[in-house]
């Protein structure tokens, strides 16, 4: 099964996996990294280094960050240059996540990291806008 690694700033990557397992349960093969004030960016290599190492039981790890460019994501490529079977996305949501977690133990590393970019990329979507077409709809079908 793909191991998973949530890396953001702060308590973000361990609220989404609490959100995360209130749809799909609790889940094992999974490690949450939070970069903190006065946390070192070496240490910070250090955790995710050893988590790739504890989440890999061979079929490889999905890691996530939060923003491009921060420090969990240059962390995280500095350790794929190394680090065999270890793939990456930058900009998680809890539809990835998800995604990551219900699929893992049906697909590889390389589908995976497919499925979870895919889940990404759909719009965000405007709720005020879409009750406003509910309730359109809703006048049409009474007419």
């Amino acid at each position: 099964m793909v191991g998973i690694l949530i890396a953001t700033h702060g308590g973000f990557a361990e609220g989404l996996l609490n959100a995360v397992e209130l749809i799909a349960g609790e889940q094992n093969q999974v490690k949450t990294i939070g970069l903190y004030h006065g946390d070192g960016i070496d240490e910070l290599e250090q955790k995710i280094r050893t988590a790739v190492k504890e989440l890999d039981d061979g079929d490889g790890v999905l890691g996530f960050v939060d923003i491009l460019g921060g420090s969990p994501s240059n962390m995280v490529m500095k350790c794929m240059a190394d680090t065999k079977n270890f793939k990456a996305i930058a900009g998680v949501s809890m539809g990835m996540v998800v995604q990551a977690v219900m699929m893992r133990d049906q697909c590889g590393l390389d589908e995976l990291a497919d499925l979870c970019e895919e889940a990404g990329n759909q719009p965000v979507v405007l709720l005020h806008k879409q009750y406003e077409e509910m309730l359109e709809d809703t006048e049409m079908d009474e007419i």
